[in-house]
């Protein structure tokens, strides 16, 4: 059945007839948060608005006559070292085949189809998926014509309900995102941290609310305020919506410094009706971070990268508003 269906590569200019189709196929799939909780996801616009925002998104659809039976979709994004110098990853963002069509040859054709395609494009891939998925990249990759994705680092996701009250106080001010710069994407703040970043991010592509840094005035650990459910909304079995704020693309000279950004981020989610907020620690930090929550009700989830030619810090550039 799998030799039946045919690979289409779609810009995100040509998904548009597709998103319905995509919406429709990807209701079936979920994923673990955690040990006890599940979650599917739902793109409620363009399929293709959440991969957009990350950088020039791609879809791979596999159709067996009118119905789709697989998707692959990839973002091309910029990286950008600390002395400027720029390169291009592939972020493999979104897999999903078919149940009926789970263990055939299709997953390995999504893969190959789209790897040798983008091959010429990029030095360095990557994927993210959290810890309990039944599929990792490195069960499809590493055969004739893709590379072998391996295992390169772990991040944990903190949830916190936005109605916690915490024991300490910061002084943080707020910097809206300048919105006559989104056009093409805005730049990172940078402040202490001195590794690689995303050279842009378009995050009104994706977000509801109004994105917001967020920057600590005593430490000048800062980071970005935003949701994504203009373009990529999570539910639970009961098919309640999962209402997650998301604090990213942080910057501080301290990891213990991420702590100071918390009660602001969370008031702020709070009054603008999310429950809880995400927030994204590299695991070789996720020690000093803790220590400074001592007793404060929180849940961590974690997610491993896998990759071909990553560099050791590449943790530090996963955030939980695109995983």
């Amino acid at each position: 059945m799998a030799e039946t269906s045919q690979i289409f590569r779609l810009t995100a200019q040509e998904i548009a007839e597709f998103s319905p189709m995509l919406r429709d196929f990807e209701y079936q799939f979920w994923y673990p948060l955690g040990e006890s909780r599940e979650f599917r996801i739902e793109h409620p616009s363009l399929y293709t608005d959440f991969f957009s925002s990350m950088g020039d998104a791609y879809c791979f659809v596999a159709l067996r006559e009118d119905e789709v039976v697989g998707v692959l979709s990839a973002v091309i994004r910029t990286l950008m070292a600390p002395n400027g110098k720029t390169t291009q990853v592939a972020y493999v963002a979104d897999v999903k085949i078919a149940k009926e069509l789970q263990g055939s040859t299709l997953l390995y054709r999504l893969a190959r189809t789209a790897i040798l395609w983008l091959r010429p494009k990029i030095t360095s891939a990557y994927s993210v998926v959290m810890d309990g998925t039944s599929v990792t990249p490195k069960q499809y990759t590493g055969r004739v014509g893709v590379p072998q994705f391996s295992w390169s680092g772990r991040v944990h996701l903190l949830s916190f309900c936005t109605a916690t009250n915490f024991p300490w106080a910061s002084k943080v001010s707020e910097h809206p995102v300048d919105l006559s710069s989104t056009g093409s994407g805005i730049e990172p703040r940078r402040t202490s941290t001195t590794v690689s970043t995303w050279a842009s991010l378009n995050p009104l592509l994706r977000a509801q609310e109004s994105p917001v840094w967020l920057v600590d005035q005593q430490t000048d650990a800062a980071a970005l305020l935003e949701d994504t459910r203009l373009a990529k909304r999570l539910y639970d079995r009961q098919q309640s919506e999962y209402r997650y704020a998301h604090l990213t693309y942080l910057s501080y000279a301290d990891p213990e410094h991420i702590v100071r950004l918390l009660p602001r981020a969370c008031t702020r989610s709070h009054s603008s009706g999310f429950t809880h907020l995400f927030v994204t620690v590299p695991d070789t930090h996720l020690g000093a971070v803790e220590s400074r929550l001592e007793d404060l009700d929180h849940n961590s989830f974690s997610a491993s990268i896998y990759g071909v030619s990553l560099s050791e810090d590449f943790p530090f550039l996963i955030n939980s508003s695109e995983i």
